[in-house]
């Protein structure tokens, strides 16, 4: 027979159980609710700087960048609009023949605040490269940001597109 005090200690337990599983999926459910704002950006490089080939593993360079977003006119044409700007510090960590891979940190600063973005890329000559990117972090509007996208590096433009989610 169980005694009154070991069946309240099951129910007790049970009922908490049901609460904590109860609140988990209600949490879930909140995240999947979540907006997430798509962030679209191009970058204008200020200064060229590029990684060469030769480029020693450890070696550093720094670009700074006007950032604009793509605005549709009614004439179907697209037009740059200033959004801030932004600046990529670059890390080489591999040389190859064919490719430099560096560890970027990028830091954008926008009206509504600062995002910034943490990725690997393989540098080729003279050809674009897509990298997935990582948001570890922002202030303002951004301030519990975080996310991931891409970042597409063509010449001396830099196309962003971020997934931001809070």
């Amino acid at each position: 027979m169980i005694t009154s005090a070991v069946r309240g200690v099951v129910v007790t337990a049970l009922t908490t159980t049901l609460v904590l599983l109860a609140t988990s999926a209600q949490a879930e459910q909140r995240d999947e609710d979540n907006d997430i704002e798509k962030v679209e950006l191009v970058g204008i490089n200020r200064v060229a700087t590029w990684p060469s080939l030769d480029g020693v593993v450890g070696s550093t360079w720094t670009t700074p960048l006007d950032l604009y977003t793509k605005q549709v006119k009614k004439s179907g044409k697209p037009k740059l609009r200033y959004a801030g700007d932004g600046e990529s510090e670059c890390d080489v960590v591999r040389t190859r023949a064919e490719a430099v891979t560096a560890q970027c940190t990028r830091v954008l600063r926008l009206k509504k605040g600062t995002l910034t973005l943490s990725d690997m890329v393989d540098y080729q000559p003279l050809r674009p490269v897509t990298a997935k990117t990582a948001i570890v972090g922002g202030t303002g509007h951004y301030r519990s940001a975080y996310g991931d996208g891409y970042i597409t590096l063509d010449g001396h433009r830099t196309h962003i597109v971020l997934n931001v989610d809070e």
